[in-house]
């Protein structure tokens, strides 16, 4: 190899490993992600955007997703629960690692198409807002295994619930969801743990 070639070549190898540092974080497991830092302000979080692989803003009375959020490159672990977040963003698939998503106690009444572009999701939590209706593109998250949809409108699901064979848990407890809905997601998906009320006339 020459003197050439070989100072390009370690160029290249350079500017590879340089990418994967700054851009090409692999997956953590979620037993990775409890042990990680965990993140709780932005303001924290900006100043080593690409350190932030978890962010907790719980109870910050947020009306919205903060935009912030879209320069976290490797966050994998996102809480917002407990605020009055009403829209779902069809920008939070630009968090192409995140694998947690934790939306309860807020005030969403519809999670639309995007959700089913988030497609890392393994755990999903939107309990207690005002839901009465899932898009159904959340078939689209064929890694997802905890659906917590505890406490909201829904009386049907997308029928593409079905095609997530990797799902473990489903919560769709105080929910009037139709009884003939409820055996058919479990028909189904029969290794799947599911809770739900009696269906009801509530809506």
């Amino acid at each position: 190899m020459t003197k050439r070639n070989a100072k390009l070549f370690y160029l290249s190898a350079l500017a590879f490993l340089l990418s994967i540092q700054s851009f090409g974080q692999e997956l953590l497991t979620l037993d990775q992600l409890d042990t990680v830092r965990v993140f709780t302000s932005i303001e924290e979080a900006t100043k080593r955007p690409l350190e932030v692989y978890r962010l907790e803003l719980k109870k910050e009375k947020l009306k919205e997703i903060p935009s912030e959020i879209y320069q976290f490159k490797n966050l994998q672990y996102l809480d917002l629960s407990k605020n009055k977040i009403d829209t779902f963003p069809a920008q939070l698939a630009e968090l192409t690692y995140l694998q947690v998503l934790n939306l309860s106690r807020n005030e969403l009444n519809y999670l639309t198409e995007a959700i089913g572009n988030i497609t890392n999701l393994i755990v999903l939590r939107a309990g207690n807002n005002y839901l009465w209706e899932i898009d159904k593109s959340i078939g689209n998250l064929k890694r997802l295994e905890i659906l917590d949809l505890w406490a909201n409108r829904l009386i049907i699901l997308p029928e593409t619930l079905q095609d997530l064979k990797t799902l473990k848990e489903i919560d769709m407890r105080v929910n009037p969801v139709k009884r003939e809905v409820q055996e058919e997601l479990q028909e189904y998906l029969p290794n799947c743990v599911m809770h739900f009320s009696n269906d009801c006339n509530c809506y």
